[in-house]
């Protein structure tokens, strides 16, 4: 492997955090395997900003049409760079009336 991915969402920042510093003790990049949401988006940039061995982060930009309304905070990018969070937290919070305006559709999109 070239680069380690994780998903930091699944795995967690601390156990993806330990994930990186050991792809760094051998020399590897590591990347976050990012496709999930903003709020995602926003974690991933804060473990990308502590671990030395990330490049590239990658993010997915076409979703559901609700996807910006459902965080207080969206992620800023200049000039191709996520711009890493200075707010408490993960710099946004959770709009809880757009999360419950579109329940999980288990079994949509082959999960």
């Amino acid at each position: 492997a070239d680069v380690f991915m994780v998903d930091v969402p699944w795995n967690g920042f601390t156990q993806s955090k330990k994930v990186g510093d050991l792809a760094e003790v051998y020399q590897f990049n590591m990347s976050p395997h990012n496709y999930y949401s903003h709020l995602s988006s926003l974690i991933s940039a804060s473990l990308c900003a502590v671990l030395p061995n990330v490049r590239i982060m990658e993010s997915e930009v076409e979703d559901v049409p609700w996807k910006e309304e459902l965080i207080t905070a969206l992620p800023h990018i200049v000039e191709g760079e996520m711009i890493t969070p200075t707010g408490p937290g993960w710099g946004a919070d959770i709009v809880e009336e757009v999360a419950r305006a579109h329940p999980w559709a288990q079994g949509k999109q082959g999960i």
